[in-house]
């Protein structure tokens, strides 16, 4: 099957972390394409992660709320929009217990307002909707299926929760209006530019400083974690390729290559550093 061509391409969230990898990866790569990115510049966002392509003719940055349903309604028109990759989103999960309703806004509301745009516009093609495996719950340790599509959704906190009702209605536009719909669920992902709040590069920082690396619990909780070039790289078969030719032999090389996951310790690898700290439980 050929691949999916786009022309004109929305990246919601595009001065984030994951995203701004996308869309360099993109603008770079497809200087036939449009990419254009809306994003309202949050605390964990920056327009720095897009400097290098600021200046690229096939880029547009629009700062901006995806919860304004006239600010979408209007760059679906005038851009010509007819590929929405829909990243923007309150992602940690911490702050979603101490300020639920801002996610329940960003994550819920205006993932629905992409969609209604989306459905009055009439000429999306395709609409990608960045989840993440948190929908599925707590995994097991030492569980040797992990999670599928099929999995029910068990969300254990209020970031997970707002995650999950997004893909219900995302799967709701899909099977109401048609709209051609591809939802991803992505593990952890670290990298370049990540905000430090996060672990990874929370715990770089704390060790640069001498500082004590937090573990929480009796440190036996796992995580996965991939790399975000690798995951941009990811995005962008998700963006061109149809299931069967392309999306699903990238899975099946991760399911056949897990030996050459590493399995270690995080806070122990960093403690190589020579200014680093000790862990603190």
């Amino acid at each position: 099957m050929a691949d999916y061509v786009p022309q004109n391409i929305l990246l919601t969230g595009g001065a984030g972390f994951i995203c701004s990898h996308v869309v360099l990866r993109l603008v770079r790569a497809y200087p036939q394409y449009k990419i254009v990115v809306l994003d309202k510049l949050d605390y964990c966002a920056s327009l720095n992660n897009l400097a290098s392509v600021k200046d690229c003719p096939n880029f547009k940055f629009i700062k901006g709320d995806i919860c304004s349903s006239d600010l979408v309604n209007f760059i679906l028109t005038a851009e010509n929009i007819d590929t929405i990759m829909h990243f923007a989103a309150q992602t940690h999960v911490d702050n979603s217990f101490g300020n639920s309703f801002e996610f329940t806004k960003n994550n819920i509301l205006g993932t629905h307002v992409l969609l209604e745009s989306a459905k009055i516009h009439g000429g999306i093609k395709r609409f990608i909707h960045v989840s993440t495996d948190e929908v599925y719950g707590e995994t097991s340790v030492g569980s040797a299926t992990g999670n599928f599509e099929h999995n029910s959704l068990e969300p254990t906190n209020p970031y997970s929760a707002t995650k999950a009702g997004a893909e219900m209605l995302v799967k709701a536009y899909q099977t109401s209006y048609n709209l051609p719909c591809i939802v991803t669920r992505g593990n952890n992902v670290y990298g370049p530019h990540q905000f430090p709040e996060k672990l990874i590069p929370k715990f770089v920082l704390l060790a640069q400083r001498g500082k004590k690396l937090p573990i929480h619990g009796d440190g036996s909780n796992t995580r996965s974690y991939m790399f975000v070039e690798d995951v941009a790289e990811a995005f962008e078969a998700v963006l061109h390729k149809e299931w069967e030719d392309g999306i699903k032999r990238t899975i099946d090389w991760f399911q056949e290559n897990g030996e050459s996951w590493w399995g270690g310790d995080i806070s122990h690898a960093l403690i190589a550093h020579p200014r680093a700290g000790t862990p603190a439980t």
